[in-house]
């Protein structure tokens, strides 16, 4: 007994929309920093990527995509988003720069994120003693 036609066509149907649904393209994913992006010499910094829920690894790369830390401790931020966090204890001046975040959820790698700039603030210099003498 051979399948029925109309069978085999709502079967041809389901597989199309599944194949175009794994082909479309991935948001893309957010960053930002805590407690912000000017950061004191020496504190820590903590950035977060946001995706989609279903991300593998979260990706956190510097200017060039030759510098990067990827993670794949992805926590449930809500119902409809996934995170991952990548903590500096002390921050450095060789810290600064831009960063962004990319992440893998199969079969894919998503774009890239907006690039963060991080700024760190070395210690504040006092104004020398002989600039407040002056006397008119």
């Amino acid at each position: 007994m051979s399948p029925h036609p109309t069978a085999l066509l709502g079967l041809v149907l389901c597989l199309a929309q599944t194949i175009h649904t794994q082909e479309e393209d991935l948001p893309r994913p957010s960053i930002s920093a805590e407690p912000g992006t000017v950061i004191p010499l020496g504190s820590h910094v903590t950035f977060v990527c946001r995706g989609p829920v279903g991300v593998q690894t979260f990706r956190l790369e510097r200017e060039s995509r030759s510098t990067y830390n990827d993670t794949e401790d992805v926590s449930q931020a809500s119902p409809s988003e996934s995170e991952a966090r990548f903590r500096i204890d002390s921050v450095s001046e060789g810290n600064a720069g831009p960063y962004r975040c990319i992440y893998y959820k199969p079969p894919k790698w998503s774009e890239q994120s907006d690039y963060l700039e991080l700024l760190v603030k070395g210690p504040t210099q006092r104004p020398s003693d002989n600039s407040h003498n002056e006397r008119e």
